[in-house]
């Protein structure tokens, strides 16, 4: 009896342990299994993360990686003019000292905008609306370093303004233009700037539109306009509107107010015309070459760069050089684009020697200085305004009480129809115009393509009682 129940216990034992035996085994396999498929998916885990970046740098990240350097954002500083301290009747507000006091914080407005680096000397290209009647300009580059800047030119009715920084940093990448021309609808696009101060700020969208006509009070002021659904806000404006290749095709302009989602942009086109008026050495450097450049866009979107002007008086015309010819070549290199063109421009030194191939042949010319010694030459040929210095004589003949001044002597088929013989010109710009020194003063702040206010008075015969009336004239400037 006994030994049936050792055998029993015997059997017992011996079926535990190998149970205990297969479990053991069972559990080394599990772990081993279980540390394969860690590893397995460690490593897989580990290849995909190698592979993430390159599927999320996609081609419009690319595009803002080369255009952003090139972005900045620009403040500036308006002198808002605060209303009269006297009533009606001419006393003075009994509170004016503490009016004056608590006003003074008010004088100042600031806006924000963007713009870009047409040119890596400083040269930045923004709306006019956004530096307009700007006392002071703020420039803030891509990697944060701030600049002041000066307003080179502006034209408020293309709404595109130059300027230029007052000590620009070394380093400065100018953006890259889509000289091409060709826009496709439903392409993306990119606008780049600075909304409500967010710098370096993008939005991304679809070229909806090419050609779009603006008009006010029923007339047509532009048929070119360029519409994106990319979002535009107000700080955008002056920004660039960038394709997928990093390029610029246009600059962020406005947006209409029950539609954020329609914004304009002014296209590169216009922008490149506009510059080329302006990046020449007349205006730079007050030298002059006599060329200004523009571009011509034909059927089947060929672009071809032309001489759209040649200013008086100049060694491109007495070279002969005559406005429409294509310029090919610019001291033996290819002419592609107006903007590098005016670079070249720009960049020229007196004395320096120039050869232009066109295609009615090749014109050699030296760069000179313009000369102020004879200011009424330079008047008649920049403003179209014969001038002489006023006499006694031709004081008594006016019946001008003074005997000092400048009055226009002359009409030329250019002269603005308001300008008469014997008017008197008294201002120009912001220049007081008492002799010649003051004009050659300024003659030198003005140039081609701007416009100059003149003051002049006129003689006004009423009852056979002759006044002096003031009046005021805008004067193109050749």
């Amino acid at each position: 009896m006994n030994l049936k129940k050792s055998s029993v216990i015997f059997i017992l034992l011996l079926i535990l342990l190998c149970t205990l035996a297969v479990v053991m085994a069972l559990k080394r396999e599990n772990c081993f299994i279980l540390r394969a498929f860690r590893s397995k998916t460690a490593i897989t885990c580990r290849k995909e993360a190698k592979k993430s970046p390159s599927k999320r740098k996609n081609e419009v990240v690319c595009a803002i990686e080369k255009a952003l350097p090139s972005v900045v954002n620009i403040g500036t500083e308006r002198i808002v003019e605060n209303p009269g301290y006297f009533s009606e009747s001419g006393e003075v507000s009994p509170t004016l000292y503490d009016e004056f006091i608590h006003s003074q914080e008010s004088q100042k407005s600031y806006s924000l905008g963007s713009g870009f680096i047409i040119d890596a000397s400083g040269l930045i290209v923004t709306n006019a609306h956004v530096v307009e009647r700007a006392t002071k300009i703020y420039v803030t580059l891509s990697n944060g370093q701030n600049c002041e800047a000066n307003v080179i030119a502006d034209d408020m009715v293309n709404d595109i303004a130059l300027l230029r920084l007052k000590n620009p940093p070394g380093g400065l990448q100018e953006i890259q233009c889509d000289y091409s021309g060709i826009l496709h609808l439903g392409e993306t696009v990119i606008a780049v700037g600075n909304p409500f101060g967010l710098d370096s700020s993008i939005s991304v969208g679809a070229l909806s539109g090419k050609k779009r006509r603006f008009s006010y009070k029923g007339r047509v002021i532009f048929s070119d306009i360029l519409q994106t659904d990319a979002i535009v806000y107000p700080g955008n404006s002056g920004g660039p509107l960038i394709n997928v290749d990093g390029e610029v095709i246009g600059m962020s302009m406005s947006v209409y107010e029950n539609a954020p989602g329609i914004g304009f942009a002014i296209p590169l086109s216009r922008i490149e015309n506009v510059l080329a008026k302006w990046m020449i050495p007349e205006r730079f450097e007050h030298l002059s070459l006599g060329i200004v450049p523009g571009l011509t866009v034909l059927e089947n979107n060929v672009r071809r760069i032309i001489v759209s002007d040649v200013l008086r008086d100049s060694p491109a015309a007495a070279a002969g050089m005559r406005r429409g010819e294509q310029i090919l070549c610019f001291n033996g290199r290819e002419v592609v684009d107006v903007i590098a063109l005016s670079r070249e421009l720009i960049s020229l030194k007196d004395g320096e020697s120039v050869v232009l191939a066109t295609d009615r042949g090749a014109y050699k010319m030296t760069v000179r200085k313009i000369v102020y010694d004879d200011v009424f030459s330079l008047a008649r040929r920049k403003l179209s305004l014969p001038l002489m210095l006023m006499t006694a004589s031709i004081a008594r003949e006016l019946g001008y009480p003074l005997d000092s001044g400048l009055v226009v002597n002359g009409i030329l088929p250019e002269t603005p129809p308001e300008v008469k013989r014997g008017d008197i010109l008294v201002k120009l710009n912001t220049t007081a115009i008492n002799s010649p020194a003051d004009l050659a003063t300024a003659l030198r702040t003005l140039h081609y393509h701007d416009t100059a206010e003149a003051v002049f008075l006129m003689k006004v015969v009423i009852n056979d009682r002759s006044y002096f009336a003031k009046r005021t004239v805008s004067l193109p400037v050749k």
